[in-house]
C-alpha cells in the first residue's frame, strides 16, 4: 500500500478518502463514549470531497487548483508591493484628514465642545440635545497598516464609494471636512482601481488558465500525437460511427 510506485498511499486524494472514511468509522464505533470523539463528526463535512477521487475530471481541476497555488507566489508578492506603495501614498496624502465633529457646524477638535441641537426627523417640533464628539474615520490612512486595510476595502469595491466622497471632502490635519474640497484625489482611486482590482487580477485569471491548458496538456506528453491532433482524430472518429451507425 505504501512501498511500490502506485500504491494506494502515494495519492494525496486516497488519502483524503482514507481519512474520511476512518473518521466516521471512529466516531460510529464511539459514539457516545466520549465528547471529545463529537469533534471527529466535524469532519465529516469531508465526505463531498471523496467525489474528486471518483471523478476525473474534477481531479484535474483540483491539481490545477494545487498547482496554480504553488507557483503563484511571485505574482502576489508584486501585488502586495503595489498595495503597499499606494498605502503610503495614501498616508502622504490622507493622514489624520478623515477626522471630524458629528456637529458639521464645527471643523476643528477645540470647536468640536459641548451640546448641540437636533431635529428628529426634520421636525422642529422633535429637538434632540447630543453631545458633539471628535472622531475618526473607521477607514483611514493614519499608518500603513491601516492604508492596508483601507486599500483592501478598496479593491474588494465594498463601500468604497462612501470612502471616496470622505477623501474627496477631506481638509488639513485634524480639520473637519469640507464638501468637495479636493476633487483631484479621485485619481488616486481610478488609478488604484486599475492597476489592482483590474490588471493585477486579469493576470491572476489568466495565470490560472495557462496552468489548466498546461496540466491538460500533460496526459498527451508521452504520445506522438499533439492535443489538437488528438482532438481531430477523436472527431473524425466520432463523425465514422455516425456514418456506419445509419447504415
Amino acid at each position: 500500500m505504501v512501498l511500490h510506485k502506485g500504491s494506494y498511499c502515494r495519492s494525496a486524494f486516497n488519502l483524503l478518502d482514507l481519512l474520511v472514511v476512518s473518521v466516521s468509522l471512529i466516531s460510529f464505533a464511539l459514539e457516545g463514549s466520549f465528547s471529545v470523539v463529537k469533534i471527529l463528526r466535524v469532519l465529516r463535512v469531508l465526505r463531498p470531497l471523496r467525489a474528486i477521487n471518483r471523478a476525473k475530471g474534477l481531479k484535474h481541476v483540483v491539481q490545477c487548483v494545487i498547482v496554480a497555488i504553488k507557483t503563484i507566489g511571485n505574482i502576489m508578492l508584486v501585488t502586495f508591493l503595489l498595495v503597499f506603495m499606494f498605502s503610503v501614498i495614501g498616508v502622504q496624502l490622507f493622514k489624520g484628514k478623515f477626522q471630524s465633529c458629528n456637529d458639521e457646524a464645527k471643523r476643528t477638535e477645540n470647536e468640536c465642545q459641548g451640546q448641540y441641537i437636533i431635529y428628529l426627523d426634520n421636525n422642529i417640533e422633535q429637538p434632540a440635545v447630543r453631545e458633539r464628539v471628535w472622531e475618526n474615520n473607521a477607514l483611514n490612512y493614519d499608518d500603513v497598516s491601516q492604508g492596508l486595510l483601507t486599500l483592501f476595502t478598496v479593491a474588494t469595491f465594498e463601500g468604497w464609494p462612501l470612502l471616496l466622497y470622505t477623501s474627496i471632502d477631506s481638509n488639513e490635519e485634524s480639520y473637519g471636512p469640507i464638501y468637495n474640497y479636493r476633487m483631484v484625489v479621485a485619481i488616486f482611486y481610478i488609478i488604484f482601481i486599475i492597476i489592482i482590482a483590474f490588471f493585477m487580477v486579469n493576470i491572476f485569471v489568466g495565470f490560472v488558465i495557462v496552468t489548466f491548458q498546461s496540466e491538460g496538456e500533460q496526459e498527451y506528453k508521452n504520445c506522438e500525437l499533439d492535443k489538437n491532433q488528438v482532438s481531430a482524430s477523436a472527431q473524425e472518429y466520432k463523425n465514422l460511427v455516425r456514418y456506419i451507425s445509419g447504415y
